[in-house]
């Protein structure tokens, strides 16, 4: 089956480590990546930068992520996915996203100059608040700012998927709203259950079925503490995961974003792209339809797209 993964960190795992794609000690590196399905795969790669550094830091760190992206997809022969027509490929492919918009200083503009270097997908932030939004770690809880809003509509207009992954509760239901009134559906990259893992990375239940309301879908992530409250877990605590999404938003709106080279590899529930053939096994194997798995492997974040993309 073709997959999709919808999060990893390896960009900032090659820029600190100076390394490129074929680094074995990469979770996402070519022969994972390669390996992951005989019938190819679409990972989105994110460019994350500590907000913890300073601006020009972080914009100079940004870019270089963004050129290495374009480096390694030119030098392994991977499909970039800058429209809808690209989807119709089962090659490998990649799609570049965007952690967190803290480098921007609420530059709402910014975003025309990051979509024609081939972003198209973005989260406002990482855990800190900005001057976008609260993020799941701030301080605020203030929701979305007025250049936060204006950059969610903009980015729908655009043709750039919006993400809810970090983004605080309130924040979360403004761009629900957003979404409602452009008729667009959003995603959350990489996040789980908050029912079966109470971290507040996770969605609740509400925030689950608003999400299947806009047509969007929810990544799961393998990170072993949003999987399980005491940071133990493995492929049981992938698949109740998404038996609790589907149950409550439907099959039609989960997929996968592992997180892989954003979290401790000891705490990975799998290790790398290549064993999440054992997650749809085991899907098939308790009885999933064909159909559903398919789409939870790969389906649903590419219906996803195909509605955003120009």
């Amino acid at each position: 089956m073709f997959i999709v993964d919808a999060h990893c960190d390896t960009l900032n795992g090659m820029l600190i480590k100076n390394t490129d794609f074929n680094d074995e000690s990469l979770q996402v590196n070519h022969e994972g990546f390669a390996n992951a399905s005989r019938d190819g795969m679409l990972q989105f790669f994110a460019v994350f930068e500590s907000p913890s550094y300073t601006v020009s830091r972080q914009k100079e760190d940004v870019w270089k992520m963004i050129s290495l992206y374009h480096k390694t997809t030119a030098d392994f022969g991977i499909l970039k996915i800058l429209s809808k027509s690209d989807l119709n490929s089962n090659r490998l492919s990649a799609l570049l996203s965007l952690e967190g918009l803290d480098f921007l200083q609420g530059d709402a503009e910014g975003l025309k100059t990051l979509y024609e270097n081939g972003v198209r997908c973005i989260s406002l932030t990482w855990n800190p608040d900005n001057e976008f939004a609260c993020g799941v770690g701030g301080n605020t809880g203030g929701g979305l700012t007025d250049s936060g809003r204006m950059i969610v509509q903009k980015a729908m207009e655009m043709g750039i998927l919006v993400d809810v992954s970090h983004i605080c509760d309130k924040g979360f239901y403004e761009i629900a709203g957003i979404a409602r009134k452009n008729k667009k559906p959003f995603v959350a990259t990489h996040s789980n259950a908050r029912k079966l893992c109470g971290n507040k990375r996770n969605l609740d239940d509400s925030m689950l079925r608003a999400l299947a309301g806009s047509g969007g879908v929810a990544g799961i992530n393998m990170y072993s503490c949003f999987l399980s409250d005491d940071c133990r877990a493995g492929i049981d605590e992938v698949i109740a995961h998404i038996e609790h999404i589907c149950a409550t938003a439907g099959p039609g709106h989960v997929g996968f974003g592992c997180d892989f080279d954003g979290i401790d590899r000891d705490k990975s529930a799998i290790s790398g792209p290549q064993e999440l053939t054992l997650v749809i096994e085991t899907l098939l194997r308790i009885n999933y339809s064909e159909q559903d798995v398919r789409n939870i492997a790969s389906g649903n974040f590419l219906r996803v797209l195909g509605a955003v993309l120009e």
